[in-house]
């Protein structure tokens, strides 16, 4: 027996209708008319800067130094974050690894690890080159993964860092 087309209709209506709906394109998030960007699990470019201090190193330098860097960032898909992360410099091997949170005015996290180098002081100046690992986070950042270059220098003398940010995020 053919089914009517009448029920086949029906049918493809009501599997339409508790479809998951997975949005391609902008759509409006509030009544002010402002325009954002719902979960579509899209590569999202990640780029900005980011101005950070560290505490003065102990001299003699030890072979690693375990540093706490804090400060603030203003990145693409997160706005003005707050920005905590910890760092093992090995100074003979120019090296460094460690990990970074990025913190959203809205409280959400952005959780990297980052690998890279730092060339030997240079007039109070260490060129930074380090590859960010994004591991997860918070909020609409939870389960995000992505990469990004960042390159900076680090200033001894006002204890601060200036690092630029480009890659991209999944979240």
């Amino acid at each position: 027996m053919r089914p009517s087309i009448i029920s086949v209709a029906l049918l493809a209506s009501a599997l339409a209708a508790c479809a998951e709906r997975l949005p391609t394109s902008p759509t409006m998030t509030s009544s002010s008319g402002t325009v954002g960007l719902e979960r579509s699990g899209a590569l999202r470019p990640l780029k900005g800067s980011c101005t950070t201090t560290f505490s003065a190193p102990p001299f003699p330098l030890p072979p690693i130094l375990h540093q706490i860097d804090t400060g603030t960032c203003n990145l693409t898909h997160l706005g003005l974050t707050d920005f905590y992360g910890e760092l093992d410099i090995n100074f003979a091997a120019g090296t460094q690894s460690g990990w970074r949170r990025l913190t959203a005015a809205n409280g959400d996290e952005l959780h990297l690890t980052v690998a890279g180098t730092n060339a030997g002081v240079v007039g109070g100046l260490v060129s930074i080159n380090a590859q960010l690992t994004i591991v997860g986070g918070t909020g609409r950042f939870a389960g995000a993964i992505g990469s990004a270059r960042a390159t900076g220098v680090a200033t001894l003398a006002t204890r601060s860092t200036s690092i630029t940010v480009d890659g991209w995020v999944n979240y």
